[in-house]
């Protein structure tokens, strides 16, 4: 089951929880104006092939740790892992699932819901660690082309 899109309001309220909104509305700002050579994190619309690439690098980097990423691991998994049909994914549909942007935190917050519902604490709070580290991140520069 894949989850992509879903918009979902839950009673969650993390630490920070108030800045969401912020970040998430100043991300499409701030990747409007990357033409000057920076480009910026965007977890509203991110495909999961560029998820699996920025999550290892921001890992690499010290600005995620393993425990902020376990969750995000069913979104950023390869489409073979994903394909929900009988057999295999072609190859067209492998990439089209790969390359297919989701919103990280529409699909968290959905998790967070879903794990409230069931009484699971647990998964409510990795979930809740996961959002509040992608919200962090947000809008934040990614990087900076000097050739631009």
């Amino acid at each position: 089951m894949q989850i992509t899109g879903t918009s979902v309001t839950s009673s969650y309220a993390a630490p920070g929880a108030n800045r969401s909104q912020k970040a998430e509305s100043a991300s499409s700002a701030a990747v409007a104006d990357a033409g000057a050579g920076i480009s910026t994190y965007d977890f509203s619309s991110m495909s999961p092939a560029q998820m699996r690439s920025t999550v290892n690098d921001l890992i690499r980097s010290g600005k995620m740790t393993l425990d902020e990423s376990g969750p995000l691991l069913g979104m950023m998994s390869p489409p073979a892992s994903r394909w929900a049909g009988s057999g295999s994914a072609s190859a067209d549909e492998a990439n089209r699932m790969d390359n297919q942007p989701i919103d990280a935190f529409a699909t968290l917050r959905a998790g967070i819901t879903g794990a409230q519902s069931r009484g699971d604490r647990r998964n409510v709070e990795a979930l809740g660690q996961t959002l509040d580290a992608l919200l962090r991140l947000q809008g934040t520069t990614a990087s900076v082309d000097i050739r631009a």
